[in-house]
């Protein structure tokens, strides 16, 4: 049968047949539900990337002048606006790139040492950054998130005028799932897919600010990444300072974003879209905390909190507190929604009532703004584990695999990765830690929050005061050759560093 989705401005016919949406729904509720998680018994774990030519190629280093937007970008203020300068387009996307997915410290003395802009399981890092040319074919470069060198992938040719060959690339995000341990089971691949779009809102962050105007586009076809990874969103960028600053538009709780279903070269028809100034807007919002700061040391903020920290046990976060963090996540559905199966996401927000530990109580939170009703919500053994102030994400699967049959994951997962890296940065701008959570009863979650029987709770983020550090070592350089430097404890953190 065919099916089209449904109430989004300028809708087009997606066909999926009855066994694609089966196979859609099962691969959803197999990640959702009695998952097979155990404990990962190993400290380190990870799959060496997968081709040994780009381990041992000699990866092209930064062109000079992409090294001087990247400096000029680190230092620009996190509220905006862009990259002033006559930098090209290729150094703005380079730059861009490298400081989105680069190492930015590492914590010899705790669990998970490397550190980047985005949060992943274990630190661990599933999702990479792949420049591809505009017209498609030619060439691939893995941007190499330890050295800022851009690697050829099996044998692909390095653009003689790398510079020039970068002005339009095509920004991929795809990942491999595999890099995190057996252990997380099932729950692997949507994990990966949220990182992927945890990575893709801080690129679009960063082109945003380097003066690029980025379209983004979640479960992508036919974008040529190397084998054994999986595209789960690709940025597509041109010109324009417009999308670099603060129009206004993102304090106007009723603007309308663009975004809408993609059609035409840049992705198939069907995968969902978030244009340049529906991320812009989205970006102002989440940036108000961290406004006077550099870029560089926003990103460097961002933090999921010491791994050992208990999360029941942080010390009181008010509503007001994470003020920050609910503007930014609403923001952010808002710029989500128009291009989402009509109906099929909600957030709600669970705070402590009246400041008593023992009672909490939800309330949903409305695309752009506004809240309803506080809801009482009773404690029960798999719904505790929680701080002062979280939120959860929730979704109905059944129109997403009606509208992407076997590419349903690819599309809704990343998105929900994307709408929360925003409340990840705006915590860090406000001086808060927050960390992400999959693995836990979503049946109990549902009936706490009082969700239909057909809404699943499919991603949470939980807000706490105490940041932490285990002997932070800052991450800056961008290495004149992609040469291995020498690592704190031997090839295991070698291997992460990758």
């Amino acid at each position: 049968m065919g099916a089209t989705r449904r109430d989004v401005p300028g809708p087009a016919p997606v066909p999926v047949t009855a066994a694609q949406e089966a196979r859609a729904l099962a691969a959803f509720h197999a990640q959702s539900h009695d998952k097979d998680v155990e404990p990962v018994r190993t400290l380190f774990f990870g799959r060496t990337l997968g081709d040994p030519a780009l381990r041992t190629a000699a990866g092209a280093p930064l062109p000079e002048p992409a090294r001087g937007a990247l400096a000029a970008l680190r230092a620009a203020d996190a509220a905006g606006p862009a990259i002033g300068g006559g930098w090209s387009p290729g150094a703005r996307l380079a730059a861009a790139c490298a400081e989105a997915v680069r190492v930015r410290r590492v914590s010899p003395a705790d669990r998970y040492p490397v550190h980047r802009a985005y949060p992943s399981p274990r630190g661990l890092f599933g999702a990479d950054v792949f420049l591809l040319p505009a017209g498609g074919g030619g060439w691939c470069l893995r941007m190499d998130p330890r050295t800022c060198a851009l690697h050829p992938w099996a044998g692909s040719p390095v653009p003689d005028d790398l510079e020039a060959a970068l002005a339009g690339a095509r920004v991929a995000v795809a990942v491999d799932h595999r890099r995190y341990p057996p252990e997380y089971g099932r729950l692997r691949p949507s994990l990966a897919l949220l990182e992927g779009g945890h990575l893709a809102a801080t690129l679009g962050l960063a082109l945003t600010r380097a003066g690029l105007a980025p379209r983004t586009l979640f479960a992508p076809a036919g974008v040529p990444v190397p084998e054994g990874f999986v595209p789960c969103a690709l940025l597509t960028t041109e010109p324009g300072a417009e999308a670099g600053g603060t129009t206004g538009a993102a304090d106007d709780a009723a603007a309308v974003p663009e975004a809408r279903p993609a059609a035409g070269p840049a992705g198939a028809a069907g995968a969902v879209e978030v244009g340049a100034g529906a991320l812009a807007r989205v970006a102002a919002v989440a940036a108000r905390a961290a406004a006077g700061t550099g870029l560089r040391d926003w990103l460097d903020a961002r933090t999921s909190g010491v791994s050992t920290a208990n999360l029941v046990t942080s010390a009181y976060v008010s509503p007001e507190d994470g003020a920050g963090v609910t503007a930014a996540l609403a923001a952010a559905l808002a710029a989500a929604v128009p291009a989402a199966p009509a109906g099929t996401l909600r957030l709600d927000r669970v705070v402590l009532a009246g400041d008593r530990v023992d009672d909490r109580v939800a309330a949903e939170l409305y695309p752009g703004g506004g809240t309803g009703p506080d809801r009482p919500v009773p404690r029960t053994g798999d719904t505790n584990a929680s701080s002062s102030l979280g939120y959860t994400l929730s979704a109905d699967f059944g129109p997403w695999a009606r509208a992407f049959g076997d590419r349903a994951q690819t599309a809704l997962h990343p998105l929900l990765g994307w709408i929360t890296q925003w409340g990840c940065l705006a915590a860090a701008g406000s001086g808060l830690c927050a960390r992400p959570m999959r693995n836990y009863t979503e049946s109990e979650w549902a009936a706490v929050l009082g969700l239909g029987p057909d809404t699943t709770p499919a991603y949470q983020l939980w807000v706490r005061a105490e940041r932490g550090a285990y002997l932070d070592l800052p991450v800056d350089a961008v290495l004149p050759d992609p040469s291995p430097p020498t690592t704190l404890n031997g090839s295991a953190t070698r291997a992460l560093l990758l």
